[in-house]
């Protein structure tokens, strides 16, 4: 106690906060924080690292979560997380404030260590207990994810921290390329025939098998095509009974990978409901890169919006080669094209074969 009340008592002799040069600010929650103007120390919470990567302001990170580091989570080669392959190799030199995960408080002696000038977070709960406890400005972003993901919040909350972080023109950057892209599906199929599409596996704290999906998905809105789960009248992540899914026999299914190991076993004990499916029958099975891994992975879901799109509308997406274009994102939100790696833990972008043994990827 007595070591956390002196890296109090530091942090406020060394803050900015007895700097004159103060500005506030309403942060994507309502809160009013009051923040250096400029800021040079940034800890980044729940996910928001990628945020910070986007907006190519990885070198003001001073602390990191301890999940942040880790090569596997939850199961999972941490390849999935997209952002973190453009950062594996200088991650392990940032400090680590605590553990981290979904609805984790961070260290606090560790997180006042490190002196940052704020501290960035998407957990609305969290944000005023850390911020009293520590005496650190907590801004709260506005998170598009699971429970209804919705464009313009991602391109708020980039125009929004852009100007916080002093990247308003790599903000803008990355909300013109967005609306590009979406607007380049959108046109490719808007007077196609719509088909119908079931995409199953989506992980949301955790991995799922077969019966996880998301309705109001946006690449199927995107690409104008039928998402059956829209049927349920719900938004974001939800799961469904494999009756529903039967009743509903898509056109189509895509396999997120970040689940297919679980679609694998239930394959094995459950063939008959597999054999049931149109798409199974006719060929129509493919996968995707995880869409969600430690909160939504923006680059993945516009790049898997272009493979559904080459899948179920090749003439529309003729022009398009899958990998040509993931590179062309990769390199846009990371600096860097990540495709290869992404694969090696993933296996994205391929046909299912049901075996009698087991499901092939091609």
């Amino acid at each position: 106690m007595r070591k956390f009340l002196f890296l109090i008592f530091l942090l406020l002799c060394f803050s900015p906060a007895h700097a004159k040069d103060m500005i506030k600010i309403t942060d994507m929650a309502g809160r009013e924080v009051l923040i250096p103007k400029k800021i040079e120390r940034i800890v980044a919470l729940s996910g928001s690292v990628r945020y910070v990567i986007y907006l190519q302001a990885f070198d003001k990170l001073v602390g990191i979560e301890g999940v942040e580091k880790q090569r596997v989570m939850r199961g999972n080669p941490s390849t999935g997380k997209a952002y973190w392959l453009a950062i594996k190799d200088k991650v392990e030199k940032i400090p680590s404030i605590g553990e981290g995960g979904p609805g984790k408080l961070p260290d606090f002696e560790k997180l006042i260590s490190v002196r940052p000038d704020i501290v960035i977070t998407f957990e609305v709960d969290n944000a005023q207990l850390i911020q009293s406890k520590t005496g650190i400005p907590v801004i709260v972003l506005k998170y598009a994810g699971t429970e209804g993901f919705r464009i313009e919040d991602i391109k708020h909350t980039f125009s929004f921290l852009g100007r916080v972080l002093g990247r308003e023109k790599r903000a803008e950057e990355l909300n013109r390329f967005i609306s590009q892209c979406v607007e380049d599906l959108s046109r490719r199929t808007s007077k196609s025939k719509r088909v119908s599409v079931y995409v199953g596996a989506i992980s949301a704290r955790g991995s799922h098998g077969i019966t996880s999906t998301e309705a109001d998905y946006p690449p199927l809105k995107w690409l104008n095509v039928r998402n059956v789960a829209d049927e349920t009248g719900k938004r974001g992540h939800i799961f469904i009974d494999k009756e529903m899914i039967l009743r509903w026999n898509p056109d189509y299914v895509f396999i997120d990978t970040g689940g297919l190991s679980l679609v694998n076993e239930d394959y094995i004990k459950n063939r008959e409901f597999y054999k049931k499916l149109k798409a199974v029958a006719q060929g129509k099975v493919y996968t995707l890169f995880p869409n969600n891994f430690y909160r939504t992975n923006l680059e993945i879901m516009i790049v898997n919006a272009y493979f559904i799109g080459k899948v179920v509308y090749p003439q529309n997406f003729k022009d398009v080669e899958p990998r040509k274009k993931a590179k062309e994102v990769f390199e846009k939100f990371l600096g860097r094209d990540i495709y290869d790696e992404l694969r090696s833990g993933f296996k994205g972008y391929g046909k299912v074969e049901f075996k009698d043994t087991r499901l092939t990827i091609h």
